[in-house]
């Protein structure tokens, strides 16, 4: 352990970094668990020759340690807000049936009964009180629900989040009767991008890249941005063949665009993307069926790159 915190130490110290409790825990858990996706970026990064810097470090930490933390949390808390939302409005339904109730017993009593005449003066205030709190479990719902597609949805791009595929990916590799390709497409160079035009306009060709990749793919197609420059495509119950068709129209389209950033008038181009797919296997988890494609995404970078490997 003493060795292990020395290397980070000296990691930390290589790079020029602030040797803070964030920066740390990305390096540690980098040593000390190489299967991970941290740690996989991390080694991404030194391959690729791009500086760990105190940005990098601090998106490191949002998107693999803090962001699945909170995930977990507000997720844990909207499904129990939504659970005791559906108690209120079923006990206010199981109540508005109890009023119903004791009005036809109130009206089978004779007219000049004090209970008749009372229980039907109320009937109108009960239904109006009534009506107030299932409106507030509605309005309680409404805000819970958009709550948690902004909780699921990546704030750049507009399309479904990392947070989201940890979710999703698990349910879907558990259904027997689903199959499911899975593909990892990365924008080739984009370091460079960042460096020779900004961080402006390096969020710009990611906000584009979402975009057409969307626009190719089919309604039970389903995107993500995985983390930085990179997007994970689910296709469900689709041959290898369409997949590839579908991830070539995507990659092809890419190549041949400009980019332009209208606020700041900038344009480059050609960008193009690399692509890994791989089809889930029976007792596939999260990160064995990620690892799969990221394989042959990283086989597609090191044959040349603007291409798909499968």
């Amino acid at each position: 352990m003493t060795w292990m915190c020395d290397q980070v130490l000296e990691t930390i110290k290589r790079h020029g970094l602030e040797c803070d409790p964030k920066a740390f825990h990305v390096l540690f858990l980098g040593l000390t668990e190489p299967e991970t996706d941290i740690a996989r970026e991390l080694r991404r990064l030194e391959g690729a020759g791009a500086p760990l810097t105190t940005r990098t470090v601090a998106f490191l930490y949002e998107t693999y340690i803090q962001g699945s933390v909170e995930a977990d949390r507000h997720k844990s808390v909207v499904h129990s807000s939504q659970a005791r939302t559906r108690a209120i409005s079923q006990s206010a339904g199981t109540t508005s049936d109890l009023i119903t109730h004791l009005m036809t017993c109130a009206e089978a009593q004779p007219d000049d009964t004090a209970l008749r005449h009372t229980t039907l003066q109320l009937r109108s205030e009960l239904e109006q009180h009534l009506g107030n709190i299932l409106a507030q479990a509605d309005a309680l719902d409404g805000e819970l629900r958009a709550y948690q597609a902004e909780l699921f949805t990546d704030a750049l791009t507009g399309v479904p989040n990392r947070r989201f595929l940890e979710a999703e990916l698990p349910a879907r590799l558990s259904a027997a009767d689903l199959s499911l390709h899975i593909a990892l497409i990365d924008i080739d160079h984009f370091k460079k991008i960042n460096d020779a035009h900004g961080h402006v306009i390096g969020d710009h060709a990611i906000r584009v890249v979402a975009r057409l990749i969307q626009t190719h793919l089919r309604p039970q197609d389903v995107l993500c941005r995985y983390g930085g420059e990179e997007f994970c495509v689910l296709f469900y119950n689709t041959e290898p063949a369409e997949c590839l068709s579908l991830l070539e129209t995507i990659r092809s389209d890419i190549a041949r665009r400009t980019i332009y950033h209208n606020r700041t008038g900038q344009s480059f181009g050609p960008m193009t993307i690399s692509a890994g797919l791989a089809r889930s296997q029976p007792g596939d988890d999260l990160e064995t069926a990620l690892q799969r494609a990221d394989a042959q995404m990283y086989a597609a970078k090191s044959t040349g790159r603007n291409r798909i490997s499968a």
